[in-house]
């Protein structure tokens, strides 16, 4: 169950989209400077467990498990997830058919119960935001079955969970930037009512698509190295991950902040990107021990949602405003994927 809350929680790059570029910006940012002597970093994460990300995430291990602390944008425990339930649920007066016209509900009730499977009952009382992020992650579900190449019985979870589940076993300090009531406030930004009617529309599209097309497999799929041709619409979740792949922050930002409004963008991206780079302060700014002085131990990596990372009020940007000197840092050899 945790793991089922933590993915709808984390479903807002689902939900973004987003165009290709060639050009490269990086996911790794060593901080550095002002008041601390010890370095801290920035990593941009996405919310999905596929091993392709998996895997170029390994790249981040030696930075990581030399840090003091690990941060996620929340710390993703059970309390957090039974907190999180709260948020998820709709008031009683605004239930999915309670939102749409009974002839609305009962339009798209098909397609849930048949992509959702168990927990398709228990739809009407979560808000439309969150079924959304469910139908998405069981759209990647099926694409990557239907892809020979990403098809692997290896089983990850979300990158966020995975980094911070390493730092466990580290035995790490793992805390998070916001507060579950923060971020579900933000996510939940959107009126409910619009959310339905997002929702309507989206399943209706879906639908649509699989009258033309009855099977996974007729999905038109690009080589790896090619994600001008990836279609949002039809592949959402596989162009999320190609462009992560690109490592370019800047682009994710600018689709970001052409898709939403100018008010849930506030909401959604630059009030939490000043949050989470108060409290990574808060971090950094803290007297180290004379024994943590002496372990030269990097003081906290944080691994936020990549979307936060770039644009004039991105977490690197907003660094640099506070004093701090932000360095990219390039990776020249992959490490093997451990779990």
């Amino acid at each position: 169950m945790s793991k089922f809350i933590y993915r709808i929680c984390f479903f807002l790059p689902l939900l973004i989209v987003f165009s290709s570029s060639l050009s490269y910006a990086q996911l790794l940012w060593e901080v550095s400077g002002k008041n601390s002597k010890q370095k801290s970093y920035l990593f941009g994460t996405v919310h999905v467990g596929d091993k392709r990300v998996i895997d170029y995430a390994s790249n981040v291990y030696p930075y990581m498990d030399n840090s003091l602390t690990v941060a996620g944008e929340l710390d993703l425990n059970v309390m957090t997830s039974i907190m999180a339930m709260a948020y998820i649920m709709s008031p009683k007066d605004s239930t999915l058919s309670k939102l749409l016209t009974k002839e609305e509900y009962q339009e798209i009730k098909p397609y849930l119960v048949e992509n959702i499977g168990e927990l398709a009952p228990f739809l009407d009382m979560v808000r439309p935001v969150f079924v959304m992020a469910m139908l998405q992650e069981k759209e990647q579900e099926k694409l990557a079955g239907a892809n020979e190449e990403n098809a692997t019985t290896q089983k990850f979870p979300p990158l966020d969970m995975h980094l911070q589940n390493r730092a466990r076993r580290n035995d790490q300090n793992v805390m998070g930037l916001e507060t579950v009531k923060e971020q579900m406030t933000a996510l939940n930004s959107t009126p409910i009512d619009k959310q339905a009617k997002e929702l309507y529309n989206y399943i209706k599209a879906k639908s649509e698509q699989t009258d033309s097309k009855n099977t996974v497999g007729d999905i038109e799929m690009t080589t790896k190295n090619d994600t001008t041709a990836l279609d949002f619409k039809k592949n959402p979740m596989e162009t999320l991950i190609s462009l992560y792949l690109t490592e370019n922050i800047e682009l994710l930002h600018d689709q970001i902040s052409k898709e939403f409004e100018e008010e849930t963008y506030q909401s959604l991206i630059v009030k939490r990107n000043l949050v989470m780079v108060k409290r990574m302060e808060e971090q950094m700014n803290k007297k180290p021990s004379k024994e943590d002085r002496k372990s030269k131990k990097n003081i906290i990596f944080a691994a936020v949602g990549a979307g936060h990372l770039g644009g004039e009020k991105g977490m690197v940007n907003l660094l640099k405003e506070a004093g701090y000197t932000l360095k990219p840092i390039f990776f020249n050899k992959k490490q093997e994927t451990e779990k």
